[in-house]
């Protein structure tokens, strides 16, 4: 008799056993998934969960205007000299900023000037959850493409405070990531590319 109750008893456990498993399993992805490891702008380089942690502790629907900058820069390249062609002579050009400013209405985000293919929300929704992959001090006469930077992005909520700010400079050797500055801080973090993919081409339409 006993012994069927102990059978009947291990049988009822079980279930409740696995099914308390699942329902921690869950909490803690999701816990790994949204929950920033800061209660203010920036975070901690790793999660609870060992995973690189979010940069910032806002979410997409708190943005209401975001400008994308490409700042003004002047290039050098050499001109071979009309009276010999031994002679190269360095030729400055100089390109003019290029912003695009995108603002939240009634009717959904508006773009000023109009970009093509910019889906502004899918860029907020990934770029709030950005993560830093390393973390590195920069090396003295290194630019990392960020002197000036390759783009700059600023991100107000409706009252106009700031969630985010970036300076975006160079791809990694590998081309996978990109150097990031964020305000404030001496190092530099590495993000993945795609997370600065979409802003850095719809920028690129705006005319000089």
């Amino acid at each position: 008799m006993n012994a069927a109750r102990l059978s009947q008893g291990r049988r009822i456990a079980w279930p409740m056993l696995l099914a308390a498993g699942v329902v921690l399993s869950a909490w803690q992805w999701h816990e790994a998934m949204e929950s920033p490891a800061t209660h203010s702008g920036h975070t901690h380089l790793h999660d609870d969960s060992g995973k690189p942690a979010r940069l910032y502790a806002w979410n997409a629907n708190q943005a209401a205007r975001v400008t994308l900058l490409i700042p003004a820069q002047t290039q050098t390249s050499t001109q071979t000299s009309t009276k010999t062609s031994k002679v190269q002579v360095p030729e400055q050009t100089r390109t003019s900023a290029q912003t695009l400013m995108l603002q939240r209405g009634a009717q959904g985000w508006h773009a000023t000037p109009a970009v093509a293919n910019f889906d502004v929300a899918d860029f907020l929704t990934l770029f709030s959850h950005a993560r830093s992959d390393r973390i590195l001090t920069p090396h003295a006469g290194e630019s990392y493409g960020l002197n000036p930077p390759a783009l700059r992005i600023a991100i107000d909520d409706a009252n106009g405070a700031a969630l985010a700010r970036m300076d975006v400079g160079a791809l990694t050797p590998d081309g996978l990531g990109r150097y990031v500055q964020l305000p404030n801080e001496p190092h530099l973090r590495i993000i993945p590319n795609y997370q600065t993919r979409a802003p850095l081409a719809a920028t690129m339409q705006v005319n000089p």
